[in-house]
């Protein structure tokens, strides 16, 4: 996502349906997902849904009753569900009762022995709730283009049960998905994986897609309009080539075709710093959406309007989230605590790609750009576990990193690739992708995994032959950042890193001495070197992240 969420932080117990994530409940804890079905009909008209949802799930231990989560402002009119055995086991009528935005439904299906599949499938429908500053505060967004209905669904902070019934927690993903979605004849469906067919009857179109890899609820996304498609195809650094389909509004189809280019670029700019397209399997889309964007899985929502980025020559907007497929899509964050994997990295990615096209001077200038934006509130890993509205901002507003996720994120991959060195760091980023590189080949999702903090700090540990343990503690642990302390002494300067909570931040500084450019060592926090009379520039380059107000 790009930008914050403004909402409060609640218990799972008490949770509204407009958050997501959070402590896992038991009765959720208890199962896995395996497979969603969705099926659903879209009426513009009366700006109203009906469908039904499908869940396979194993059980991890027995339970008396599971829940899933649905918004209140959607009816639930009935609930099958039972055991699966060998072929396809009856589905019966099961009882369920709703609780704000919970379903619990009870069956002694759930009390088997662990390891048993069971199916559910919850039939339900209405007016769901309407998107009223998208992609923020998300929902539904009912719109027009070329005199047709443009409707697209945005729910990142809110979850994906604010339109369909699911498990609504960052931990658990299906191992593939099924979407069946019906439309007035004339629209055209663009959502997640492949589509495998299409048909028209009674002046409706309903068309049937499938995602071949684990995906994240929030990221399912619905999108119809008079939608024209584009067409092109890359070939990844992998050896497989897969298709890049932009859906675009009829009025912008020139503009559209000019901007694949850029969506191509930018594809292979990902491919060769993080490694292959992930979902190659399936195909990566863009659509043009009546919000301004969102990281869906293999269909980006764009709806930047070609207006580029004021500061650089590229659009921004496409970048970022195609930076997702990757650092959100690819690598998940567990639990929205470590929301900084998705955001913090992938805003990394843009100073990234400005270095490369434009030179280095660009990379700078973005990143001070970005260093304006840290507000150190609060740790930008927090302990978990946290809802998706916590992650942004708290009921006091102190608790939370807020947008910290993204640029205090960045700046800290930008100092942990002076720490490094180029060729230490860029392995790095490219293992945080695909720990192991055998995985760049695969495309059945076998790659895509929960990743956290901890296990990035792992990764580099071993990719670079590094301990950083002192370095991920003072950056993604703390909310303060580390003061440099500098005294001169006539010809003599010397160096001390004050960190918080008195930690150890043997982090090296780049010292300009008369004109000349010394990386100066750090071992124990401190160093003294001399400089006679030479003029001295600390950290010119701002190379390292710290608290320049003190």
């Amino acid at each position: 996502m790009i930008a914050l969420l403004l909402a409060a932080a609640l218990s799972p117990q008490d949770a509204t349906p407009n958050t997501s994530g959070g402590e896992l409940m038991e009765e959720q804890a208890a199962f896995d997902v395996l497979h969603y079905g969705l099926e659903l009909e879209v009426d513009p008209e009366s700006k109203s849904i009906l469908g039904s949802l499908t869940m396979t799930a194993q059980l991890v231990e027995a339970t008396r009753e599971i829940v899933l989560q649905l918004d209140p402002s959607l009816q639930v009119s009935r609930v099958l569900g039972g055991r699966i055995e060998e072929g396809e086991g009856e589905l019966l009528p099961l009882g369920f009762q709703r609780t704000g935005g919970n379903i619990w439904i009870g069956s002694s299906a759930f009390t088997d022995v662990e390891g048993e599949e069971f199916k559910v499938v919850v039939e339900y429908g209405g007016v769901p709730h309407e998107a009223e500053r998208p992609p923020w505060e998300g929902g539904f967004t009912w719109s027009e283009a070329d005199g047709q209905p443009w409707i697209a669904t945005s729910c990142q902070g809110e979850g994906a049960d604010l339109w369909w019934p699911c498990k609504d927690h960052p931990s658990d993903k299906p191992d593939s998905m099924d979407l069946i979605f019906t439309v007035p004849e004339g629209l055209v469906v663009a959502t997640n994986g492949r589509r495998i067919g299409s048909s028209t009857l009674d002046g409706k179109t309903t068309s049937q897609w499938r995602v071949s890899t684990p995906i994240a609820n929030y990221t399912v996304a619905f999108n119809a309009a008079p939608y024209v498609e584009l067409v092109s195809s890359l070939e990844s650094v992998a050896g497989d080539t897969f298709p890049v389909i932009f859906w675009v509004l009829p009025e912008n189809k020139e503009k559209g075709e000019a901007f694949m280019a850029e969506i191509l670029e930018h594809l292979r700019f990902f491919e060769r710093f993080c490694g292959p397209y992930p979902f190659r399997g399936d195909k990566y889309g863009v659509v043009e959406t009546p919000h301004l964007g969102m990281e869906h899985q293999s269909i980006i929502a764009y709806g930047n309007k070609y207006r580029g980025d004021p500061n650089f020559d590229y659009d921004w907007l496409h970048h970022h989230e195609l930076a997702h497929e990757w650092w959100a899509n690819l690598v998940t964050a567990r639990d929205w605590a470590d929301f900084w994997i998705h955001e913090g990295i992938g805003t990394y990615m843009q100073p990234l790609y400005l270095e490369e096209r434009f030179g280095r001077e660009a990379y700078q200038k973005k990143m001070k750009i970005d260093l304006l934006r840290v507000m150190n509130n609060a740790p930008v890993a927090p302990a978990p576990p946290r809802t998706s509205d916590s992650i942004y901002f708290s009921k006091t507003g102190t608790d939370a990193p807020g947008g910290d996720i993204y640029f205090k994120g960045s700046w800290i991959c930008h100092s942990l690739r002076w720490l490094l060195g180029d060729e230490a760091f860029f392995k790095v980023l490219r293992r945080w992708a695909y720990p192991d590189p055998a995985l760049e080949k695969t495309t059945d999702g076998s790659a895509v995994r929960f990743s956290d903090t901890d296990e990035l700090l792992a990764i580099a540990e071993e990719a670079s032959g590094r301990k950083l343990g002192w370095f991920f503690e003072v950056y993604l642990r703390r909310g303060p950042l580390p003061v440099l302390a500098v005294e001169r002494d006539g010809g003599t300067l010397s160096l001390r890193w004050e960190a918080p909570d008195e930690l150890p931040f043997p982090m090296p500084v780049e010292v300009m001495v008369g004109g000349e450019a010394r990386r100066v060592p750090m071992e124990g926090g401190q160093a003294t070197l001399e400089v006679g009379e030479a003029e001295v520039e600390v950290d010119p380059e701002l190379r390292v992240l710290r608290d320049l107000r003190r």
